[in-house]
Protein backbone atom coordinates (compact mmCIF):
# COMPACT_ATOMS: atom_id res chain seq x y z
CA UNK A 1 0.00 0.00 0.00
CA UNK A 2 3.02 2.25 0.67
CA UNK A 3 4.38 1.44 -2.71
CA UNK A 4 1.06 3.01 -4.43
CA UNK A 5 0.48 5.55 -2.06
CA UNK A 6 4.29 6.91 -2.98
CA UNK A 7 3.38 6.06 -6.81
CA UNK A 8 0.14 8.20 -6.59
CA UNK A 9 2.00 11.36 -4.94
CA UNK A 10 5.28 10.79 -7.76
CA UNK A 11 3.06 10.18 -10.87
CA UNK A 12 0.67 13.36 -9.26
CA UNK A 13 -2.40 11.30 -10.58
CA UNK A 14 -4.57 13.30 -8.14
CA UNK A 15 -5.47 17.19 -7.55
CA UNK A 16 -7.19 18.20 -4.43
CA UNK A 17 -9.77 20.24 -5.63
CA UNK A 18 -12.98 21.54 -3.49
CA UNK A 19 -15.97 19.52 -3.61
CA UNK A 20 -18.46 21.35 -5.34
CA UNK A 21 -21.53 22.32 -3.27
CA UNK A 22 -24.50 19.55 -3.16
CA UNK A 23 -21.61 16.94 -4.46
CA UNK A 24 -21.12 13.90 -2.50
CA UNK A 25 -17.26 12.83 -2.53
CA UNK A 26 -16.84 9.39 -4.39
CA UNK A 27 -15.09 6.71 -1.90
CA UNK A 28 -12.34 4.39 -2.77
CA UNK A 29 -11.49 0.84 -2.09
CA UNK A 30 -8.13 -1.10 -2.00
CA UNK A 31 -7.27 -4.20 -4.42
CA UNK A 32 -4.89 -6.36 -3.44
CA UNK A 33 -3.63 -9.40 -5.86
CA UNK A 34 -1.08 -11.91 -5.33
CA UNK A 35 1.68 -12.06 -8.43
CA UNK A 36 2.65 -15.72 -8.78
CA UNK A 37 5.33 -16.88 -10.91
CA UNK A 38 5.73 -20.08 -13.70
CA UNK A 39 5.80 -22.66 -10.33
CA UNK A 40 3.13 -21.51 -8.77
CA UNK A 41 4.61 -19.65 -5.77
CA UNK A 42 4.55 -15.78 -4.68
CA UNK A 43 6.57 -13.53 -6.19
CA UNK A 44 5.01 -10.57 -4.79
CA UNK A 45 1.89 -8.80 -3.21
CA UNK A 46 0.30 -5.29 -5.39
CA UNK A 47 -2.28 -3.07 -4.07
CA UNK A 48 -3.98 -0.92 -5.70
CA UNK A 49 -6.31 2.11 -4.51
CA UNK A 50 -9.62 1.99 -7.10
CA UNK A 51 -12.36 4.93 -7.25
CA UNK A 52 -16.12 3.08 -6.43
CA UNK A 53 -17.47 4.15 -9.58
CA UNK A 54 -20.53 2.42 -9.28
CA UNK A 55 -21.88 4.68 -6.59
CA UNK A 56 -22.02 7.42 -9.85
CA UNK A 57 -25.33 8.19 -11.71
CA UNK A 58 -25.33 9.05 -15.19
CA UNK A 59 -26.37 12.66 -15.90
CA UNK A 60 -25.35 13.38 -12.60
CA UNK A 61 -21.68 13.12 -11.52
CA UNK A 62 -20.48 12.26 -14.85
CA UNK A 63 -22.27 12.76 -18.85
CA UNK A 64 -19.77 11.06 -20.70
CA UNK A 65 -16.88 8.20 -20.35
CA UNK A 66 -13.58 8.00 -22.20
CA UNK A 67 -11.19 5.12 -21.97
CA UNK A 68 -7.90 5.18 -24.13
CA UNK A 69 -7.35 1.73 -25.74
CA UNK A 70 -4.66 1.13 -28.09
CA UNK A 71 -4.17 -1.85 -30.12
CA UNK A 72 -0.82 -3.21 -30.30
CA UNK A 73 -1.37 -2.97 -34.72
CA UNK A 74 -1.88 0.55 -34.66
CA UNK A 75 1.15 1.56 -31.86
CA UNK A 76 3.41 -0.82 -34.59
CA UNK A 77 2.47 2.00 -37.00
CA UNK A 78 4.04 4.54 -34.90
CA UNK A 79 6.95 3.27 -33.46
CA UNK A 80 8.52 0.52 -36.17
Amino acid sequence: MDEEIKAIDRNNTWELTELPKGSQPIGVKWVFKRKMNAQGEIERYKARLVAKGYKQKEGIDYNEVFAFVARMETTRLFFP
